[in-house]
């Protein structure tokens, strides 16, 4: 095996297991949203890299002088040697990117250049260090290591500053979408909470003189479903927090309308991942007696169906309405709705379905969500 050979090797070997460690853990998550770094770690991440490595290689290979007689000899070397770079400033970031994370973004950005540029130079000074240990030069301080180092410094400080300019971009962009996706979502959730405010204190006052007991009761739900009506922590909570709180108001409901609402559940199985965006049921329901059950002097029956489907959440909700009423296949006259919809479709986009169907005094409104996901 000649000289080259096996530095070709050597090379070719490193960047495997650099590859290989690289790889992410199975279930490894990126971190915050709000990350200015990317997770460094992740596959599609390290394959980017490795392609516009390979770009640069290509450049290098046609605008440089020749190594040897062979063109693509030249390339798999330089390709080799950038890819080196490339792997390594990888793996270096990946190890530092939640630290340099909790950095102010100047500072982060400034020291994550540094590691770069610092990295430059030690691969450099490595690969003149392993061409002459297999003999390709005779010493390890050649006539031509300073410009050699000045040329590979020169293209890092260029590339290194686009690349930190991209992420910085991206980072500006993704922080301006959070912030207008989670300022909608609060004002849309802001309308909707008046209602069930207005709702709960009414029942209360109704059952204070005649049973208080039960009023103290009441309160004590009502404290607890505002609770979390009231946290700006959690913008998705896991379905069986959501059905909870569906209960606590139908209870709440229930003491107003009295032997008027009655209700049927229906809740198959969901795995621990599933997720819906709080406050999801409660206006349904609330939407459901105040078009529906509110109106029939007898009442009715509240049909409530959950279940989960090819990686879909849907929600059923079935009532009575008179049948004098005219019903909105949009429903775009109910705000309560209207305001549900544009919540869902801030979260989940056009992979959220609201729809409603009125028939032969039926009213069935629908609702399908991804499992997991959501942009806020």
């Amino acid at each position: 095996m000649t000289e080259l050979a096996m530095l070709k090797n050597a090379l070719a070997g490193w960047w495997r297991s650099a590859a290989a460690a690289l790889r992410p853990a199975p279930g490894a998550d990126d971190a915050r949203d709000d990350s200015l770094l990317p997770n460094f770690c992740h596959g599609p991440v390290i394959l980017n890299v490795a392609l516009i490595a390979e770009m640069l290689a290509f450049v290098i290979t046609l605008v440089t002088r020749r190594i040897s007689l062979n063109l693509l000899e030249d390339l798999l070397l330089i390709s080799l040697f950038v890819q080196w770079i490339a792997l390594t400033s990888v793996a270096a970031l990946c190890a530092a990117r939640t630290r340099l994370n909790r950095l102010p973004k100047l500072q982060a950005l400034g020291l994550t250049y540094a590691l770069l540029l610092l990295i430059t130079v030690l691969v450099s000074e490595a690969a003149i260090w392993l061409l002459w240990a297999f003999g390709r030069i005779s010493t390890p301080s050649p006539e031509w290591r300073g410009y050699f180092h000045v040329q590979n410094l020169s293209v890092s400080v260029f590339v290194n500053a686009l690349a930190l300019r991209y992420l910085l971009g991206k980072h500006e962009l993704k922080q301006r979408t959070l912030s207008e996706a989670r300022a909608r979502i609060q004002a849309l959730q802001s309308r909707i909470r008046p209602h069930f405010v207005f709702n709960g204190l009414n029942i209360i006052a109704s059952l204070t003189r005649t049973a208080p007991a039960t009023a103290e009761t009441t309160i004590e739900n009502m404290a607890d479903v505002f609770r979390m009506m009231l946290s700006e922590d959690d913008n998705q909570v896991p379905v069986k927090k959501e059905i909870d709180v569906a209960k606590k108001y139908l209870a709440l409901e229930a003491l107003r309308l009295d032997n008027r609402l009655r209700v049927e559940w229906e809740i198959g199985t969901f795995p621990r991942r599933a997720v819906m965006p709080v406050l999801t049921l409660q206006p349904l329901l609330e939407h459901a007696i105040r078009d529906g059950i509110e109106a029939l002097p007898t009442g009715g029956t509240l049909g409530i169906r959950l279940w989960e489907d090819s990686d879909k959440i849907h929600v059923r909700v079935a009532y009575p309405y008179p049948p004098t009423q005219v019903k909105s296949t949009s429903a775009a006259h109910d705000q309560s709705l209207a305001n549900l919809r544009s919540r869902l479709q801030s979260h989940y986009g056009e992979a959220a379905v609201l729809k409603v169907h009125g028939e032969h005094g039926q009213c069935t409104v629908t609702v399908t969500l991804p499992t997991r996901g959501g942009n806020v």
